[in-house]
């Protein structure tokens, strides 16, 4: 039965009745809230108790990570005998706050240290020539990449040959051949015995300052007690983990769970200047970071130079951090009225484009920046993989493509590969270079991959729900504890969908600009029973539908107002109660 606002059939995952009890009794959870925890993987009481209540204390040591042993050594003698670290990081907010993370470490153990994070524009992604001669000019003799460095072979080699050692820390896909380097800290190596591979460029940061600060104790740099604490620097692992559309599972759940902690009570003069250019206060969330801090950092890289964003994720003056986060708001301002405009011109071109399972664009006249951002909008009409070029004066190709979950994007065009001058990314985005005269054959070969993959994934396109929830469990005032638990969410762990039916309208209206809101009750509640807020953004029109006969799909949250928090209902679809109980609007 297709449903009135997605027109998509429903279907609910395969509950097991017998286990979902069970923890749910031993635990003392409701039973929704312990199906989503059985939905995702978690089917043993001790892993449920260490998924909610999980703890700094529960990350995995830093030295189980494949050449983290020799990255701390070197990094250690450099900063005992006090030689230049270079820094040389990545254009996107992941990389300028794996950048800021590491600079800030380092100042305050005492060390020396230069930055230098490329020009998207004139660069590109990765190692280049340019920053190393200057890193080294700058009087640096050991550079340590972030999030970027693990494919750049060519520029390791160059590096070397300047005399210059490097050590790189990334979490991008590695290929065959890997860089030359003293240690090549990468999660994804497939010989890293470490459990979790979905760091953020700016989490294995977060590791190498851990590891170092361990190492730097044990050589008796400082004492344990008077080492520095390092949660401070969390609220930068958990904007670039959430901008960079990590997986907050295991190890990025612990760590973003955490910094948002320190967003929310003390983000330093950086951080909380663009928080509240950004109009965030109060508990930051992650969709706080991922619509509005994120963009804005990512908006100097885009439109401007990514220095910019790290000047102020690492400035301590109040009134120039202020001055900083303006900028960046200014940049964010422009990119949004390029983006819609670039949009426009990508969606008439899918008009025309013909039914593939695939798209690649190029144009001479788009701003590289903003490529990854409107192919992610593309997606969402086109619901397959999308790649958009720009067109430079060399006659090179260079852009990003997004692709949905079901697609590997980065394994589509690493088929590919000897088609372009360089390439990196993750399963669903991805950047490259190449010469215009290989757009043909990559055209074609690209969309051979996505093919394949396509025919061996195909599935129905349907709305996906955890389990049916009775309203008399919703109300129950454990539900909201239980729901802030579960936080934080975002992909690769997603909020839970439920459903429910058989409720009482005790209100509805029309809120903020076309937004539905509904008070629902039980059916059997009292004279005054509790009800609960079902929120459905832009769908005001649909004030008067019978919502009593309804079956809701929603996913729960959890709202404070005036220091109150309360459960609220945000509406996924709907459909005609399919049999039951129908009541009768109240």
């Amino acid at each position: 039965m297709s449903s009135l606002i997605l027109n998509r059939p429903w279907s609910f995952r395969k509950p097991k009745e017998k286990l979902i009890s069970s923890l749910a009794n031993s635990l003392d959870l409701p039973r929704s809230i312990t199906a989503f925890l059985v939905n995702r993987g978690l089917c043993t009481r001790q892993s449920i108790e260490d998924h909610l209540h999980s703890s700094l204390s529960s990350l995995t040591d830093p030295f189980v990570m494949k050449d983290m042993d020799k990255a701390v050594d070197r990094l250690a003698t450099a900063v005992t005998t006090g030689e230049k670290i270079g820094i040389f990081g990545d254009f996107d907010a992941d990389g300028v706050t794996a950048a800021a993370l590491l600079y800030l470490f380092l100042k305050e153990i005492g060390a020396k240290s230069e930055v230098y994070i490329p020009h998207r524009e004139k660069d590109g992604y990765g190692l280049n020539e340019q920053g190393i001669d200057q890193l080294a000019s700058s009087g640096c003799s050991l550079i340590v990449s972030v999030d970027c460095g693990i494919t750049n072979v060519q520029e390791a080699a160059y590096l070397s040959s300047k005399g210059l050692e490097l050590i790189i820390t990334d979490h991008h896909q590695p290929l065959e051949e890997m860089p030359q380097a003293i240690a090549r800290v990468n999660p994804k190596r497939k010989d890293c015995p470490f459990p979790f591979k979905e760091l953020s460029g700016v989490g294995v940061a977060f590791y190498l300052s851990w590891a170092l600060r361990r190492r730097l104790i044990e050589r008796g740099r400082f004492s344990k007690s008077g080492a520095p604490n390092l949660k401070k620097y969390l609220g930068l692992v958990a904007v670039g983990t959430v901008a960079d559309m990590m997986p907050l599972y295991r190890e990025n759940r612990v760590m973003v769970k955490a910094g948002l902690e320190v967003l929310s009570r003390a983000p330093g003069p950086g951080l909380k200047a663009i928080m509240a250019s950004a109009g965030v206060s109060g508990k930051i969330n992650c969709t706080d970071i991922g619509f509005r801090i994120g963009p804005r950092l990512n908006a100097a890289g885009r439109m401007h130079h990514a220095m910019t964003a790290f000047e102020l994720l690492t400035c301590q003056d109040e009134k120039e951090a202020s001055r900083l986060a303006s900028e960046l708001e200014g940049f964010n301002q422009a990119r949004q009225k390029l983006e819609r405009r670039l949009l426009s011109q990508v969606l008439d071109m899918l008009k025309t484009s013909g039914d593939r399972c695939a798209h690649v664009f190029y144009s001479d006249t788009w701003k590289k920046g903003i490529l990854g951002l409107v192919a992610s909008k593309v997606v969402e009409q086109a619901k397959c993989p999308v790649i958009l070029l720009a067109l430079d004066e060399g006659g090179f190709l260079a852009g990003s493509g997004r692709s949905p979950d079901e697609i590997d994007l980065f394994s589509a065009i690493s088929a590919c590969q000897d088609l372009f001058l360089r390439f990196g990314g993750h399963r669903t985005a991805a950047g490259l270079k190449m010469p215009l005269d290989n757009i043909e054959e990559f055209q074609r070969r690209f969309e051979e991959a996505v093919q394949a993959q396509a025919l061996e994934k195909a599935t129905p396109c349907v709305l996906e729900l955890d389990m049916e929830v009775s309203m008399e469990e919703l109300v129950t005032p454990r539900y909201v504890k239980c729901m802030e638990w579960l936080e934080p969410f975002g992909p690769g762990y997603q909020e839970p969908v439920f459903s429910t039916r058989n409720f009482s309208v005790r209100e509805a209206r029309v809120v903020g600009k076309n937004h539905l809101k509904l008070l629902i009750s039980p059916v059997n509640g009292s004279v005054a029973p509790t009800t609960v807020s079902l929120l459905a953004w832009g769908h005001g029109s649909l004030l008067d539908l019978a919502w009593h006969e309804m079956e809701v799909a929603f996913s729960p949250s959890v709202n404070e107002w005036n220091g109150k928090k309360s459960l609220q209902l945000i509406l996924k679809d709907a459909r005609r109660a399919p049999g039951g109980q129908v009541t009768r609007k109240t």
